[in-house]
């Protein structure tokens, strides 16, 4: 297991698809349990020290809040990237950011559709976090029909692992 320091993350490594798992959440408790995963949240890499992130409403914000002790993370990167792909993936990312609020805001119907297993019951105009990586992935030519629409976070991290080219980039647990 390599342990990586994610403000030394390099820009060509962007983008950067992160997992997180709240050690101490009873949320993140509830989304482990319900997913039989080791991570409760995905997340997104396209600038340094920098995650895009879903909480209550999309924004990027510095990886700090997530270097405390409270969260492992998890970093991967897909090494077949073309640098036309890598350019849609950022300019994509950067466009969701500047939406407005109610655009950004989270997918709350689609956490319900999630507990009862029903993927396809959500609200079709909003989305939780994987729904966004997942959503990022599909612009990669070569990835675009692997990627399910709404994946736990559990269900992509089992996903990379049979993916040719998806490389863990590294892991990070403060203490």
């Amino acid at each position: 297991m390599k342990i990586i320091n994610p403000y030394e993350i390099k820009k060509e490594d962007f983008p950067v698809f992160v997992f997180s798992d709240d050690l101490r959440g009873l949320f993140a408790w509830a989304i482990k349990s319900h997913t039989r995963g080791f991570y409760s949240h995905g997340m997104i890499m396209i600038n340094p020290g920098k995650v895009a992130t879903q909480g209550g409403t999309y924004k990027e914000h510095s990886i700090d809040i997530y270097m405390r002790g409270n969260h492992r993370l998890k970093f991967w990167i897909y090494t077949k990237l073309k640098p036309i792909d890598r350019e849609h993936i950022i300019d994509k990312v950067e466009k969701d950011l500047e939406q407005s609020w109610w655009r950004r805001s989270y997918d709350y119907l689609g956490i319900i559709g999630q507990l009862f297993k029903i993927s396809w019951f959500n609200n079709p105009y909003k989305s939780f976090c994987t729904e966004r990586v997942a959503s990022y992935l599909r612009l990669i030519p070569e990835l675009k029909d692997k990627i399910p629409k709404h994946p736990s976070p559990a269900q992509l991290n089992k996903l990379f692992k049979n993916i040719p080219g998806m490389k863990v980039l590294g892991r990070c647990f403060e203490d």
